[in-house]
């Protein structure tokens, strides 16, 4: 089953580790700290509403990590990549411009840096990747 392990896929599985785990129990289970984590100010982190609307953000993560589990359980390595493009280059931008627009300004280098070296691995297809 994970005969197919490389240095390669370490990038994937850690990108995919904090999304399935650290989404479900940090999510919910303690949505206004998992808010101030993401990026959200107080004000928001605090309101009911907004910690309501964050269970939808945390299944959302949640899946996307569990799927990058699931493709690359299968050996879909190729999969793997095309995820972790939508994850950073989809899903990490929106977030980014989220935060941009409601939350706290300083995590936002740190989050796009981040969520753009997720897409960028993706995109250059280095999980499926048999050069190197």
């Amino acid at each position: 089953m994970l005969d197919h392990f490389s240095w390669r896929h370490i990038p994937a599985l850690l990108s995919a580790t904090p999304m399935l785990f650290g989404g479900l129990v940090h999510g919910l289970l303690k949505p206004q700290a998992a808010l101030l984590t993401w990026g959200m100010t107080e004000e928001v982190a605090r309101s009911r509403e907004a910690q309501i609307v964050y269970y939808g953000h945390t299944m959302r993560t949640s899946t996307l990590g569990l799927l990058v589990f699931a493709l690359y359980l299968q050996g879909n390595l190729t999969g793997v990549d095309t995820t972790m493009v939508v994850m950073g280059g989809y899903c990490g931008i929106a977030d980014v411009l989220t935060i941009w627009y409601h939350g706290n300004k300083s995590v936002i280098p740190v989050r796009l840096l981040s969520v753009l070296c997720i897409a960028g691995w993706g995109l250059a297809g280095m999980t499926a990747s048999s050069s190197l």
